[in-house]
């Protein structure tokens, strides 16, 4: 019995580790702004932008997973869009830095990843700044974004060259890993986007199935 017990209390414990760390939320705050709440020191939070969404015009992005690279999702994609966010509690740059490292995996394959944001640092003179030019395309409607805000996005060192950040991602299939560092009062900001849910065949079986049965029931009531 006690065995039992201890068995469960670790299963437990493991459980709620693993779900640790990221929080979800259907629902965008009001501002995604830094040091807009809510923000976290541990936590990174996860939020729905848009979903079943098709593009109707190009749109940029610094890694395409089909290639590895920056690219261009074409106009007609059909899409979700999501913001991971990342802000240190409050705007004392002299508490220090927080990481975390965390995995998430989505129901569909990642797309593509957008993560450059406004620097005016002369340590970072290029941005592509591609957070603030997705905002106006996949941006909740009702949510204020941090539009040319110092700090936002990433910092990976081989996209500017530094060795002061440890902020990473790997994408694997519909699962992305996290290795983020931040510092008030700034905050990490990635937008990941994925292909939209195809429905069942079961499902696309059953509709044409029903139309078919309509159809018919039309064609005899005549």
């Amino acid at each position: 019995m006690i065995r039992s017990t201890l068995f469960l209390l670790a299963a437990l414990l493991l459980a709620n580790n693993a779900q640790a760390g990221i929080i979800v939320s259907d629902t965008t705050p009001a501002s995604l702004e830094a040091n807009a709440q809510p923000e976290s020191d541990t936590d990174i939070f996860l939020y729905t932008e848009q979903e079943n969404f098709t593009l109707t015009d190009d749109l940029g992005v610094d890694y395409l997973a089909s290639t590895g690279l920056s690219g261009v999702l074409a106009a007609g994609t059909e899409l979700n869009s999501y913001i991971f966010n990342f802000d240190a509690v409050g705007d004392d740059y002299d508490r220090g830095s927080f990481s975390a490292e965390e995995s998430f995996s989505f129901e569909t394959e990642i797309l593509a990843v957008i993560w450059t944001g406004y620097r005016e640092s002369s340590a970072h003179p290029f941005s592509a700044n591609l957070l603030d030019a997705s905002d106006l395309v996949l941006g909740a409607a009702g949510t204020v974004y941090s539009t040319n805000s110092n700090g936002r996005g990433l910092e990976v060192e081989d996209f500017y060259g530094t060795n002061n950040t440890q902020d990473n991602f790997v994408v694997t299939g519909s699962q992305i890993d996290l290795e983020l560092f931040v510092r008030a009062p700034y905050a990490d900001q990635l937008r990941v986007i994925t292909a939209v849910k195809v429905p069942e065949p079961n499902a696309i079986m059953l509709f044409g199935l029903a139309l078919i049965l309509f159809a018919t029931r039309r064609f005899k009531s005549k």
